[in-house]
């Protein structure tokens, strides 16, 4: 039955993790083995926060983390819309405007905000189906990291700080009227050629 795919996928250390921001565990506990192919809506601000932010920014960022050999966290992909969501440690959400504002931030993408108490998050099922749902992970929770109960979670500095770097990096440039110009100019000019 479907309790033994729960069981398959998940740790039991990390589905109380996330049942715990739920307003009743046990229950929730209880549907989701009833059920492994439900979304699980998790409240923010009670084991994590989220911070929200373009998906292909939030991609890029995570290649960087793993450059510069930063643990990584959950990420959730949302499958309608161009945004994702990192998990990070509860709190995150009354320093992140410090953490982001430090970082230079240009307004070609909205700011990533992160998300505490009063919010909620969509998260794939423990045993997804296949090409449906609202939420697939970008990358997922690691049962082999889970530490006291609680999953690794992506640390807020290095994410802003790569968030940033990302922007810079690896998303189109913004291009001035006067930019565009010397682009169509440099097209129409004969390329120099070498001796």
């Amino acid at each position: 039955m479907e309790t033994g795919e729960m069981a398959d996928a998940e740790s039991t250390a990390l589905s109380d993790w996330f049942s715990a921001a739920t307003p009743c565990p046990a229950t929730s506990t209880d549907l989701w083995r009833t059920n492994p192919h439900l979304p699980r809506r998790l409240e923010c601000g009670v084991t994590f926060d989220i911070v929200l932010a373009d998906r292909h920014l939030i991609e890029a960022a995570y290649r960087l983390l793993v450059e510069y050999e930063q643990p990584l966290g959950p990420a959730v992909a949302f499958t309608s819309l161009r945004s994702a969501a990192v998990l990070v440690p509860c709190g995150t959400s009354e320093s992140w405007s410090s953490l982001i504002a430090a970082s230079q931030w240009s307004g070609r993408l909205p700011r990533p905000a992160c998300l505490g108490k009063r919010h909620a998050i969509l998260v794939p099922a423990p045993v997804p189906r296949s090409g449906a749902g609202v939420a697939r992970w970008l990358v997922p929770p690691d049962d082999e990291q889970v530490i006291g109960g609680t999953p690794l979670l992506t640390s807020p500095a290095p994410l802003a700080r790569c968030l940033a770097e990302a922007l810079a990096l690896h998303l189109p440039l913004e291009r001035s009227p006067w930019s565009r110009a010397m682009t169509a100019v440099r097209s129409v000019l004969p390329s120099a050629r070498r001796p």
